[in-house]
């Protein structure tokens, strides 16, 4: 899972809300009618779905209640890197530790949120130009700083620790290595069997996540190029809105 981040220009934005509300009010309405959706048999269910056919159509919407017509999704390949994860118009930053409001926040950097500054809403506008100069400072920011990483291990406060010496430790990672899936988090720890990590520093310290409880600050060295690459995408989409005729028109659609 993760926090996916969309691009979307509304040729008449109050009218899409408008249209999308009615379908979702009378399709709710219609399935709750219905009764609970698990002791619905699949013919009731299909019947309810031509009815959300039916209503979507009367509306000029797409099957799924969407103003195709009127909403369009902006994503294309970038010119600094076409086969990059970020598009022009689309961002992506997992929870887990790889992912960049993650990592730039680690190294101190204004993350996705910082940059864009989204308010409690799924859809939003930002101000572009503000964004602007603030990924413009998020990216020189982050060309200064080293190639490394930080990360935390803390103790499992859902269950006791297997290990009480190093031959424990050592067997745990045994029965890690032979399941041969790379890089990941378990209740038994962290483990980087498919890119072992050049560790430079563990640092005693207190985690945020886990009410505060101890933990082992692991620092590492990390490319950063990717996440640079990433910047530089979301700085490339904020141009290419701000070069619009209608930038007015142009939201972000902020998921999680």
């Amino acid at each position: 899972m993760g926090l996916d981040i969309y691009l979307y220009k509304y040729n008449n934005k109050p009218e899409t809300d408008r249209l999308e509300k009615e379908y979702e009010t009378i399709s709710n309405k219609n399935w709750d009618d219905a009764g609970d959706y698990n002791s619905l048999t699949e013919e009731k269910k299909d019947e309810l779905r031509g009815k959300d056919d039916e209503l979507a159509k009367s509306l000029g919407l797409d099957k799924y209640g969407e103003d195709e017509k009127n909403k369009i999704k902006i994503e294309f390949d970038s010119a600094i890197d076409n086969e990059h994860y970020f598009k022009v118009g689309y961002f992506r930053s997992s929870y887990n530790g790889g992912g960049i409001n993650r990592i730039l926040g680690n190294l101190g950097v204004p993350d996705l949120n910082e940059i864009f500054e989204p308010n409690d809403e799924y859809c939003f506008q930002p101000n572009w130009k503000s964004a602007l100069k603030r990924c413009n400072q998020s990216i020189s920011l982050l060309e200064k700083k080293g190639n490394y990483r930080c990360f935390s291990v803390s103790h499992n406060i859902l269950g006791q620790p297997e290990c009480a010496s190093g031959k424990d430790a050592l067997d745990v990672f045994a029965k890690e290595l032979s399941k041969n899936q790379g890089d990941y988090g378990n209740i038994n720890g962290e483990f980087f069997l498919s890119e072992p990590l050049k560790v430079l520093a563990l640092i005693q310290g207190t985690s945020k996540i886990f009410q505060s409880q101890p933990c082992t600050y692991v620092i590492a060295e990390g490319e950063n190029e990717w996440y640079l690459k990433a910047l530089k995408i979301v700085k490339e989409t904020i141009e290419y809105v701000l070069n619009q005729p209608e930038k007015e028109k142009y939201f972000l659609h902020w998921s999680s």
